[in-house]
C-alpha cells in the first residue's frame, strides 16, 4: 500500500483523534493564511504531496480536498512542505483556464465590447486562472469544456493550484469570486435535460497580439 492509499485509508472518512504535529516539535503546524482563506470561502483544497510531485500526478489527493481548517490543518502536518489545489466539482465553482498568450487573445476576442470583468484571478507562470461561482441550475456543455485556442473551463474532476503553491500567486487578492460573465456563460453552459443550444461560434483572432493588462488578464482593452 502507497503513502497516499494508507493516509485516505486511515483518515479519509473520518477525523484522527489526535492532530498531527511537525517532526521538530509538539507545536501544529500552521496552516497558510492562504489557505485558510480559501476554507473560509468553501473552497475544498487539498496538498500536493512529496509523492505526487515526484510522480507529477498533482491530484493524488483530490478526494481527501475539504474546506473543514481542522482537516487542513492535519494535512498540512502530514505532508509539509506542500502546494495546495483546490478541487472543482466539490468548491461548486467555475474555473476559467488560460493558457499563454494564445488563451489571453482568446478571451479578449470573445470578451470584447462586454466591459471589463474582475473576478478573482490566480496564475502560475505562462498559465492563469478566473474563479467564478458556478451557475445555478446549469451544467456544462458536452463540448463546454474547451472554448478556444488556449481557453477552457476545468471539469467537475479537475483542480488548479492556488497560493502558496510555487511561483502561484493571486493577480488581485483583494477581489470577489463573482458571477459568471453573462456570455461565458452562455457559451459553456446550458440547461440540463433540455433540448441542445446552439454554441455561441467563436470569432477569428486577429493576427496581432492583443495588449493586456498587467495585473490581471480579465481587463479588456480601453477605447
Amino acid at each position: 500500500m502507497n503513502l497516499e492509499d494508507y493516509f485516505f485509508e486511515k483518515y479519509g472518512s473520518t477525523s484522527p483523534s489526535t492532530a498531527f504535529t511537525s517532526s521538530t516539535g509538539n507545536r501544529p503546524l500552521t496552516l497558510p493564511e492562504e489557505v485558510r482563506q480559501a476554507a473560509n470561502r468553501g473552497w475544498h483544497v487539498f496538498p500536493i504531496s512529496p509523492l505526487a510531485k515526484f510522480t507529477a500526478q498533482p491530484d493524488l489527493l483530490f478526494r481527501c480536498a475539504t474546506c473543514e481548517v481542522s482537516r487542513l490543518d492535519e494535512l498540512a502536518a502530514a505532508y509539509p512542505p506542500c502546494g495546495w489545489r483546490v478541487a472543482v466539482g466539490p468548491s461548486s465553482m467555475c474555473i476559467l483556464q488560460l493558457e499563454g498568450e494564445v488563451g489571453r487573445n482568446s478571451f479578449a476576442a470573445l470578451n470584447q465590447d462586454q466591459g471589463e470583468c474582475v473576478t478573482l484571478q490566480a496564475c502560475q507562470g505562462d498559465t492563469a486562472w478566473a474563479f467564478f461561482r458556478w451557475p445555478t441550475g446549469l451544467v456544462l456543455r458536452t463540448s463546454g469544456t474547451k472554448l478556444a485556442f488556449g481557453m477552457r473551463i476545468l471539469r467537475e474532476r479537475d483542480s488548479c493550484p492556488i497560493p502558496p503553491s510555487s511561483y502561484c500567486a493571486y493577480l488581485n487578492p483583494w477581489a470577489e469570486v463573482d458571477a459568471i460573465p453573462s456570455w461565458l456563460r452562455d457559451l459553456a453552459f446550458e440547461t440540463p435535460d433540455g433540448p441542445p443550444r446552439n454554441a455561441i461560434p467563436i470569432p477569428a483572432l486577429s493576427p496581432r497580439p492583443v495588449p493586456v493588462a498587467p495585473r490581471g488578464f480579465l481587463r479588456h482593452r480601453e477605447g
